[in-house]
């Protein structure tokens, strides 16, 4: 019966529905490398999209190869699965941003590359503990931007007051605010003692450091031209179509790269993205030399790489994505009745279909690629698992549902819309109406933090750990006293707590967390991605940022 009722709904969407591709591939890790998956992904076709030209067949070769003088590789072109519409230093979540904006710009830390959470040193020397609600930190006096603008403690306060202006301050909970002692000291004042480094994410590994001289210099172009203090700087930056970076010989901290954390390295010189939304182009891009890595390729068209025509050019990962699609309820305005109703209305299987080949459903709220991920965290007998329209029809004649349109809050992706569409058609199968409500980034950004911006809200949240992606999800403080999905619930606020804290963060606490969230509806996990890395054999060793493909510290044959 429950097949047959996913066939049905598919059909019912499917004339809403023209196209689904793979857009949101975000930190992944690679889990074997040249045998095709075990498990069979849904079909995908190879032809290019309608308006997108496929490039003429011709045999496949890396697109640049050989190493130069300097001991660099020449170039590399990899695909970016979306636009990253600017370079503003305002926002680092985007997830395609996580290949390129680290290259360009620098944080005070680095989160260190084995999981374990600790602080590596960037542009901040060190840091010392005055006591649990203030840090004394120590700036590097050498660091300077590709003007010449030294980067000095009133260029991190600037950034500070900057980052908390324009709305993007995530996982700020903890920041108060930053005294200048002298020009590479500062003083950070948090709100209390932080339970958890993690805690500390955005403020010390996600804030970005710049110059305020050179943001007052270049005015609203800067978001554009970008004048970062990272090892690579912007060549050439075209929205919509491609970013080339070129390794910075002036980089500040050239003579330091083994004590810095490998994203610094300069292995190529040309690094090249080009923006490919639709994976089945980016696909013939690799067959036909024009791209050299693709982190999204679908895992039903990864064989031909991995043991096909072209498998002695190129070598393939299955990876495994951290971040996930959530849907929010606005809990403000759906009782939970309504909200059950909605959720046992879903089947995430049918969505994550819909939504390309690279998708997969989801029993908790996180992926196997979190290093505190464990099997006993998966929701089995929950709405996440149990697709039940009876169930959803009977939570919905309890609930005070009077028949209005819900609106459903979503990013202007392709991924994203598959996914609202094929909800809207699953939600009217128990007769609920809704409507899609799609945004560009900063419009997501304000209507999901107003109390009346939507009715469901779909987003995808990643973190350092399982547990520290539900900050932007269980955390009462994210919404000024509430959660994403405008929760205000001093009990999901003590668990939450207590599965994040060093000292109780353990599976049996996060279980506890979970099975809350779940028996009160206020969250629904959608999808994680599973899709294929492929890159040539001239690199001989993939180089990550935490689990980010980073073209500028893999290996290349002869290095």
């Amino acid at each position: 019966m429950k097949n047959a009722l996913v066939k049905r709904v598919i059909a019912l969407a499917s004339a809403s529905i023209m196209a689904f591709s793979m857009i949101g591939c975000s930190a992944t890790t690679g889990s074997s490398s040249s045998a095709p998956a075990a498990e069979a992904a849904p079909a995908a076709e190879a032809a290019a999209p309608a308006g997108e030209a496929a490039p003429a067949a011709e045999a496949a070769a890396p697109a640049a190869e050989g190493l130069l003088e300097n001991g660099r590789w020449n170039k590399i072109i990899m695909a970016a699965n979306q636009d990253p519409q600017d370079l503003d230093p305002d926002s680092v979540n985007a997830p395609v941003r996580y290949n390129m904006i680290y290259a360009i710009y620098e944080t005070l830390f680095d989160m260190a590359d084995d999981s374990s959470g600790e602080l590596k040193p960037c542009i901040a020397s060190g840091y010392e503990v005055v006591d649990g609600a203030t840090w004394k930190v120590t700036l590097r006096d050498n660091v300077y931007d590709w003007e010449g603008n030294n980067i000095t403690a009133n260029d991190v306060a600037f950034c500070f007051d900057y980052i908390v202006s324009t709305g993007n301050a995530v996982r700020f909970d903890w920041y108060d605010s930053i005294e200048v002692v002298d020009d590479y000291t500062f003083l950070f004042h948090w709100k209390g003692e932080p339970p958890a480094i993690h805690d500390l994410e955005f403020p010390l590994s996600r804030t970005i450091i710049f110059s305020e001289k050179a943001w007052k210099d270049h005015g609203e172009s800067f978001a554009k031209d970008a004048v970062g203090t990272g090892s690579y700087k912007v060549a050439e930056f075209t929205p919509g179509s491609k970013l080339i970076l070129e390794a910075n010989d002036d980089y500040w901290g050239k003579d330091i790269l083994d004590e810095l954390e490998p994203r610094h390295r300069q292995n190529v010189q040309t690094i090249e993205f080009d923006v490919v939304t639709e994976a089945s182009t980016a696909v013939v891009g690799l067959e036909t030399g024009k791209l050299d890595i693709c982190d999204y390729v679908p895992l039903a068209m990864q064989e031909e790489f991995a043991t096909g025509q072209y498998s002695d050019k190129f070598n393939v990962e299955i990876t495994v994505a951290g971040d996930y699609f959530y849907l929010a309820p606005n809990c403000l305005k759906l009782d939970e009745n309504l909200r059950k109703a909605i959720m046992y209305a879903i089947d995430n299987a049918a969505v994550a279909k819909a939504m390309g080949g690279s998708y997969v459903p989801l029993k908790t709220f996180g992926t196997s690629y979190y290093n505190d991920y464990d099997a006993s965290l998966e929701l089995d007998g929950t709405y996440l698992s149990d697709y039940d329209l009876d169930k959803a029809k009977e939570f919905l004649a309890a609930s005070d549902y009077d028949g209005r349109e819900l609106s459903i809050l979503i990013g202007a992706d392709e991924a994203s819309k598959a996914a609202a569409t094929m909800v809207q058609t699953m939600l009217l199968q128990i007769g609920v109406k809704s409507k899609i409500d799609a945004k560009t980034q900063d419009g997501v950004r304000t209507a999901s933090t107003s109390k009346d911006g939507f009715d469901i809200y779909m987003n995808t949240v990643g973190g350092p750990n399982m547990v520290g992606s539900w900050h932007l999800l269980f955390d009462n403080e994210v919404n000024s006293g509430f959660t994403t999905s405008w929760v205000q619930d001093d009990q999901l606020q003590s668990l939450y707590k207590a599965a994040s804290a060093d000292a109780t963060h353990d599976a049996a606490h996060m279980r506890e967390c979970l099975d809350y969230v779940t028996d009160h509806a206020y969250f629904y996990v959608v999808a994680g991605t599973s899709s294929a890395l492929v890159y040539p054999k001239t690199i001989t060793s993939i180089g990550r940022r935490e689990g980010y493909v980073t073209p500028n510290c893999s290996v290349y044959q002869g290095q």
